[in-house]
């Protein structure tokens, strides 16, 4: 099972989950390989290239398979073609928060105040290309508005400088921003799932918010080589719905602010094109470029 990102990430912590649920099932060891580096682009490619005889998966987070062609212009594996979706494993939800601070409380306040002075709030983002990023690109073209946007080094320099003050408005998820929620340092506006999520059961959608139809998902999926056999994928995504039903995958998948996500086999692949198809408008609607 290879990881496109370091050991100790969420990616990596989410895998090894289904890897030690999948091994109990087998009866045999299932190998974490940790191939960081270029964005997820040196595991997806060796998995593209991989024999498609089922022993090869690649476990990864949304973006590897629907911005990278967006973002790049060009990868190497395609993220339809190569792949076959084997199953959906979790989402971790969204949350525009912002500085208690900040006078706007709501999506409608906060554009409302954006379309008055535009260019004049401030948002912080970890990287380009990033879910807090994308998220904010999105948000920013549904709603027609325009802000300044601060960019940091990764998602806790980000964080930091929001409760710090530096900037007025970021996305972050729920596993981040929930310690500074509830210790009154940062305010939750809205969640960006389209339902409300069960950890802040009190904060709207945007969606509900003033934005209908937003919705942007941090997901997390397995898939093997092209050319896996049909029988090999249905018994791979029977393991990992099995996995996810057991109440031991639950309370972990709970405790790192990770919500399950369930998914026919047969939706998958039409879900990840609609995915690329979407993030490709956004990303060419904002001219965003790669750092």
């Amino acid at each position: 099972m290879l990881i496109p990102s370091p050991p100790g990430g969420a990616t990596d912590m989410l895998g090894r989950l289904f890897q030690q649920g999948m091994e109990d099932s087998l009866g045999q060891p299932v190998v974490v390989d940790n191939r960081g580096g270029a964005n997820g682009q040196i595991a997806a490619a060796a998995v593209a290239k991989a024999s498609p005889d089922g022993y090869t998966l690649l476990f990864t987070y949304s973006g590897v398979l629907t911005t990278g062609m967006a973002l790049y212009g060009k990868l190497p594996y395609d993220p339809i073609r190569d792949f076959a979706p084997v199953a959906m494993a979790a989402h971790v939800p969204g949350v525009l928060v912002s500085h208690p601070s900040f006078a706007a409380k709501s999506v409608t306040e906060i554009i409302k105040m954006a379309k008055a002075r535009p260019g004049a709030l401030t948002h912080g983002t970890s990287s380009i290309g990033s879910s807090s990023h994308m998220n904010m690109a999105l948000f920013k073209q549904m709603a027609g508005i325009d802000m300044l946007q601060v960019t940091y080094q990764g998602d806790a320099p980000a964080l930091a400088a929001l409760v710090g003050g530096h900037v007025q408005l970021a996305f972050s998820n729920v596993v981040a921003a929930l310690p500074h929620i509830q210790s009154g340092r940062l305010r939750p506006v809205a969640v960006a799932t389209l339902n409300r999520t069960p950890s802040l059961a009190d904060t709207p959608s945007i969606a509900e918010s003033g934005l209908p139809g937003y919705e942007s998902l941090l997901f997390y999926c397995m898939v093997a080589p092209s050319k896996v056999p049909a029988s090999v994928v249905e018994r791979l995504n029977a393991l990992v719905t099995q996995i996810k039903q057991t109440p031991g995958a639950q309370q972990r998948l709970a405790g790192m602010g990770a919500v399950p996500f369930d998914m026919p086999l047969a939706a998958m692949k039409p879900f990840l094109e609609a995915e690329i198809a979407k993030w490709t408008r956004v990303v060419k609607s904002a001219g965003i470029k790669p750092e």
